[in-house]
């Protein structure tokens, strides 16, 4: 921390919880809105018995994943989430309407093995497995009867942010979290931060709660000293 840096807290850098609210949508309208339908439909359905969730790094797959899952558990419904670095449970045959994956592309062997008995098992109790990896599911390099299973359902490319709309995006999130940035803050931002729009919204999450706590404004001054910070997330 440099001198005369305000002394931040480590809870101001605590993540909020992924949700559809804090998902920056952008050309992912559909998506969003198919997953948080099915979030709730699961009991009557309504959704498909597998959704795959594909695109490069940051663009908000495992967070759209998690808040799908959790609006799913909002509504009632069993989930079990589980990732490629996840112990797996020995019993593939989980009691689960909504089984998530995330970075599903990387599973080893034994976890695909696993995957295969699990997702037969959910999708014959009339639930869902949602998946998510960086190619589209027909290109991933692991067991045919589990891939083939995988893209038998739908498949959304979850695009990121354009850099060119980044400032009206991050204005949007800001001001959907009840407070206002400058076209001065905004361009500090762009320029001093990881330009990936996850590490952004941590960003101005964490300027927000301290502006808030100090009841100083959201300024360059404050976001530079937060930034000065070697522990901030997203600073460069």
């Amino acid at each position: 921390m440099k001198v005369g840096a305000p002394q931040i807290p480590f809870d101001f850098f605590v993540p909020e919880a992924p949700s559809f609210d804090n998902f920056i949508v952008g050309e992912n309208v559909e998506a969003v809105a198919r997953l948080n339908a099915w979030a709730q439909t699961l009991q009557t359905g309504g959704a498909p018995s597998a959704c795959v969730l594909w695109g490069g790094p940051a663009t908000g797959k495992s967070h759209l994943l998690a808040a799908t899952a959790f609006a799913a558990a909002a509504h009632g419904h069993t989930v079990v989430c589980l990732n490629a670095m996840s112990a797996f449970p020995a019993d593939p045959f989980v009691d689960a309407r909504m089984l998530c994956v995330d970075d599903a592309d990387q599973l080893s062997e034994d976890q695909q093995g696993w995957l295969f008995t699990a997702f037969n098992h959910v999708a014959h109790a009339g639930g869902m497995t949602l998946a998510s990896g960086q190619l589209p599911p027909g290109r991933w390099q692991m067991r045919d009867d589990i891939r083939t299973r995988l893209a038998s359902g739908l498949a959304f490319e979850i695009l990121p942010i354009p850099q060119d709309a980044l400032p009206a995006a991050l204005a949007d999130y800001a001001s959907r979290r009840g407070f206002a940035v400058s076209d001065e803050v905004l361009t500090y931002l762009l320029s001093h931060s990881k330009r990936d729009i996850s590490s952004l919204c941590k960003v101005l999450t964490g300027v927000d709660r301290l502006s808030l706590a100090l009841k100083r404004p959201v300024t360059v001054p404050l976001l530079r000293a937060c930034l000065a910070d070697a522990d901030w997330p997203g600073t460069l």
